[in-house]
């Protein structure tokens, strides 16, 4: 039988910064014998937004596991520039971290996403994947997403064919890999990433629960305030409907000791991963 995590090229391997796809970096990696093929590209999307926590983890992954990881970020949707100047290869020192990339996206659209139009996934991480892809001269490639086999709904939504030039290979459920599988591994392993249960790669995202988002909040105070910028200055609109983020860090400085405890350990929830959410849609 073959072993699901043997990736033949080209392809490019979406690593989003989580365990799961970690996990999935290291076996393909393992499946190789330790050496990647040319042709067989890890890449990480860095939105600005992702967690300080988020962008030393890829960066000990690929020193650690001895493999390049393509760090790029969205710089233009421009179609009239060349596909190379839509966007930037950086590294973990030149990585953005106050928003940029994601703010220079929103000031484009002049409005924010929200769950109904979440354009943020696909425009920030797969569009800049397909670009990287295209400007290397790939006409046709494999997209290697971290989607576990205990993600049936997200499976099944990738596995549906596209009309894009890639084909989703999704190795995690093909070996039928779960979250307790990934969770063994790195229990096994000397390093991991340093998050907490509720707070994801994405800082802020507007994903997450109400009470999550004041977690992060209060746990990290001043996570939030960018998102509020951006509602109140060239986003033009709310990330969610129902209350603004203003309202989120007004809520957490009246009672900074609401959520205290660990309300959120074992959450399954906050083990998804945005950069895997949309991967199997179009951009």
């Amino acid at each position: 039988m073959r072993d699901p995590f043997k990736i033949d090229g080209p392809a490019v391997v979406s690593v989003s910064g989580g365990r799961t796809s970690g996990y999935m970096l290291h076996e393909i990696i393992r499946a190789h014998g330790g050496k990647l093929p040319a042709d067989v590209i890890p890449v990480f999307c860095n939105t600005g937004k992702e967690r300080e926590e988020t962008l030393r983890f890829v960066h000990e992954c690929a020193t650690r596991w001895n493999v390049r990881v393509r760090w790029l970020e969205f710089r233009s949707r421009k179609l009239s520039l060349p596909i190379e100047d839509r966007f930037a290869e950086v590294g973990f020192n030149s990585a953005s971290r106050s928003g940029e990339p994601f703010e220079t996206l929103i000031r484009d659209k002049r409005y924010t996403p929200n769950a109904v139009m979440r354009w943020c996934t696909a425009e920030l991480k797969v569009r800049v994947m397909k670009w990287f892809m295209q400007a290397l001269g790939y006409k046709n490639w494999s997209n290697v997403v971290g989607l576990r086999h205990d993600e049936a709904h997200r499976v099944a939504k990738s596995r549906k064919p596209n009309k894009e030039a890639w084909t989703n290979v999704l190795p995690l459920d093909d070996g039928k890999v779960s979250n307790r599988d990934v969770r063994a591994f790195w229990a096994e392993q000397d390093f991991d990433l340093q998050l907490l249960p509720f707070e994801g790669n994405c800082d802020g995202c507007f994903l997450k629960a109400r009470p999550k988002l004041w977690e992060v909040e209060r746990t990290k105070p001043g996570t939030l305030q960018w998102w509020s910028d951006m509602e109140e200055g060239p986003g033009k609109g709310r990330f969610v409907t129902e209350y603004s983020y203003a309202e989120l860090i007004r809520d957490v400085r009246r009672q900074p000791d609401m959520f205290a405890g660990g309300l959120f350990d074992n959450d399954p929830d906050m083990d998804a991963e945005c950069g895997l959410w949309c991967a199997g849609e179009a951009a």
